[in-house]
Parts: C-alpha cells; structure tokens; sequence
C-alpha cells in the first residue's frame, strides 16, 4: 500500500520543482520578453517563490492536519500548473513577479503535505532514507528541470511551448494524485504557530552550528541555477549536443553520487566526513563552471573532471539530511524539516542576488568566482564545528 504512495510522492515532487525550474530557465533566456527578465528580474523570481513559500507554509501544514493531505497535495499542483501556464502568456515583467508567488503557493502546500504523508509512511528504520529519496526527487527536479529547459532553448524550442508542457506535466500529476493516492491518516495535532515552531528549533544548538554550512552551499545551488543561462548564451562555444551530453553526464554522476554515499553514510554510521567531502567536490564544480570556461575543458580533454567532481558532490544532500534527521526529536521532526524549508528558502534567495551583484560589480571573473570561493570555504570552516551524532550500530 506504502509503496504506491511513496513512489506516486516522489514522482510529483519531480515534476512539480521541475516545472518551476523549467520556468527559471525560460525566463533567464534572451528569447523571453525580449530578456526583460534576464539578470535582475530572474534574482527578484527566484527570492519571491521561497519567501511566499516559506510565509504560507505552517498554514497549509496545519490545514492539512484538519482536512487531510490529499485535497491540499492534489490543490498545490494545479496551482503550480496554473503559474506555469500563465507565465507562457504573460507579457509584462510585474506579472512575472506575482506569478512567482503563485509558484511559492503551490510550492508551500506541496512540501508540507508530501513530508506528512512520507512521515506518515515510515518507520524509524527507513525514515531517513525516505527522506532522502524525497531530497533526491526535488534536487533532480530542479537540475532536470532546469537542464532541460536550457537544452531545448539551445534546440530552438519556444518559451510559450515549453512552459505549456511543464503546465500539463503537473495539472496531469494533480489528476494523478486524485486517482491513485490514498488519504494517508489524519492525526490532529494541535496548531502550531510559526514563531514558536522556530523558536524550539532555533534554540537548538546543533541546528545552529548547521547554519554555516547549509545556507552557504544552497547559496551556491541558487548561485549555479540563476547565472548558468547566462553564462551559457554569453561565454559557451559548443553545440546544443554538446551541452546535453554535459548536463546528462553531470546529472547521471550526481544521482549516483547520491544513492552510493547515502547508503555509505548509513553503513559506517559517519555524516560529517561525506558533508565535507561533498562540499569539496560541489564547490570544485561551482568553480569550474564560473572560474574555467568549460568549453576549454571540453577542448582539451579534461571532461571526466566533470561527472567525478559530480559524483563527490553527490556525497553532501544525503549525508546533510540523515544529519538533520540525527539531531531532531521525532515529534520535533516537522519542525526541523521546516527549519530545513527556510535553510533552503534563504540560500535560494541569498544565492541569486549575491551572484547578481557580484556579477554586475566583478563580472564572471573575479567576481562571481571569488564569491563561489567564499561560499564555499564558509561552509567548510562550519563542518569543523559539527559534532557527529549518527546513531551508534547495534
């Protein structure tokens, strides 16, 4: 019965972040209005959708607690089907805006009712699994989502086209969910006002000392998505096939990095030294990607540096949300994975304008390639700070 469910989560979870990053890489191209959005506009789109998120979260947690998970999951993705759709047909820059906290909407009541109904699903021996499987749906979301939609604009496909497909993609889901997902239990909790669920979590001493590492590299993930577009159009000499052929590399070794170093962390019972080592391998590619051209890369033969510093990057999403998982109570477990909501939430807003502004002051080089480097070296001072508190093997 379980099985079912899960697999019909993670699927909509995929589509749902895909199609919005489908949307950030339609808009930070040339060819939507005219690239009125491009630069600013994409760093202003990207704030937007996790502040609305992050705003409205609670209040669909708690709903979903009175009226149950599947009327708000199945709600969330025709919204998110709207905002798509009506980002296909509009026409001036404010409405982009609006549209993105259309996004953050359908985004906010999406994450609470998936990670009640994962909760819901598992048991103690399997939850920090499922957990990552649901960190892997969304970050394949995003990077799929995202490559996909620079890949086909390289191939000459229309904005209005693809964000129509990502629309459908996820009105589809929601019909989907209608159909085949069973109401997971409904257990009334009592409501839980925001500032208190933060408070408990905030006075958290381990949740504190993740700070530095977290916000900085999803920093670095918001950094990577909003600039990538435009680095492709404006420095990249090589084919549209080419350019897929890089992306499924980096996407396939990412995957693999993810499911091998997560079951690796799980057996040697150890997260710190596989953050590290992530975020070793994330911050070498952020670098490559803002710091080396990589069509020179592509030119002499140094590719394989790509999928291998992939596979090393893999090892930080797992590791960083067993670690979460480790340091949280169970019934507290909600509200870490809300506070885990707003890490990701702030480095997604931090990421993209800090990347502007660097860019707008020092260009590709120094400036957004200093700004990855401090990124980066933040986070790794805070590991330092980690204490290991995976559960000991019986």
């Amino acid at each position: 019965g379980h099985a079912l469910i899960l697999i019909m989560l993670y699927l909509v979870t995929l589509i749902m972040r895909a199609s919005f990053y489908v949307t950030i890489a339609v808009i930070s191209s040339e060819v939507y209005m005219g690239g009125a959005l491009a630069g600013w506009g994409v760093a202003v789109v990207l704030a937007i959708y996790p502040l609305t998120e992050l705003s409205t979260v609670s209040f669909f947690g708690s709903y979903s607690d009175k009226i149950g998970r599947k009327p708000i999951l199945a709600a969330s993705l025709f919204i998110t089907a709207a905002a798509a759709f009506l980002f296909g047909i509009a026409t001036i820059e404010i409405l982009a805006f609006i549209l993105a906290g259309l996004f953050g909407i359908g985004a906010a009541s999406k994450v609470t009712t998936t990670l009640s109904m994962i909760a819901d699903c598992s048991t103690e021996e399997n939850r920090a699994r499922l957990m990552g499987y649901y960190d892997l749906s969304t970050l394949m979301g995003l990077a799929g989502g995202f490559g996909l939609g620079i890949i086909l604009l390289e191939l000459g496909f229309a904005p209005f086209l693809l964000l129509s497909a990502a629309a459908a993609a996820c009105a589809v889901s929601g019909v989907l969910t209608l159909a085949l997902i069973k109401e997971t239990r409904v257990i009334s909790q009592e409501e839980v006002s925001i500032m208190a669920l933060l408070k408990e979590v905030a006075r958290d001493k381990n949740v504190q000392k993740m700070l530095p590492v977290y916000i900085p590299i999803i920093s670095l993930y918001g950094l990577v998505i909003s600039k990538t577009k435009h680095i492709v159009e404006q420095y990249f000499d090589i084919t549209a096939m080419d350019l897929l052929l890089l992306f499924a590399m980096l996407g396939v070794s990412l995957i693999l990095g993810i499911i091998t170093m997560g079951h690796l962390s799980d057996h040697m019972r150890k997260r710190r030294p596989f953050i590290v080592f992530g975020l070793v391998g994330f911050g070498a590619l952020a670098y490559m990607l803002v710091g080396v051209p990589f069509d020179s890369l592509w030119a002499n033969g140094l590719w394989p540096l790509l999928p291998t510093l992939g596979f090393i990057a893999g090892a930080f999403p797992p590791a960083a949300m067993a670690y979460l998982t480790d340091i949280s109570s169970a019934e507290s477990r909600g509200s870490t994975m809300g506070v885990y909501s707003i890490f990701f939430g702030s480095g997604m807003i931090i990421g993209p304008l800090s990347a502007e502004f660097a860019y707008s002051v020092g260009g590709l080089f120094p400036g957004l390639a200093l700004l990855v480097i401090a990124l980066i070296s933040i986070a790794c001072i805070g590991t330092y700070f980690l204490e290991e508190v995976a559960p000991e093997s019986e």
